[in-house]
């Protein structure tokens, strides 16, 4: 029997990965907040959060890394905005599989 492929191979890989690098609930928590938020600063993200500036740091360092997130300097204060907009998409459907989280 040949299974026939909604997305390649490629892509699915892409979207695992993805998924991989949210698949932390302070991650997660950060992509919720930047559905809601355009761009936001590293430190608002850690008041926010209620976190570490070092755990907001070191998490938002990955996310950076893997593509996940995208940066930008502004004077003094570095900003993070979703690389992917349309990620808000992941966070509605959790919503409307798993509850409100």
């Amino acid at each position: 029997m040949v299974l026939t492929e909604r997305i390649d191979s490629q892509k699915l890989q892409s979207a695992i990965n993805m998924l991989k690098i949210i698949a932390h609930p302070v991650r997660l928590a950060i992509v919720d907040l930047l559905t809601q938020n355009e761009r936001m600063t590293v430190s608002e993200i850690q008041n926010a959060l209620g976190i570490e500036q070092a755990i907001a740091s070191q998490h938002l360092t990955v996310m950076i890394d893997k593509g996940v997130l995208l940066s930008e300097k502004v004077s003094r204060n570095k900003y993070v905005y979703l690389r992917f907009p349309k990620m808000q998409n992941i966070i509605s459907c959790m919503e409307n599989c798993c509850g409100e989280f």
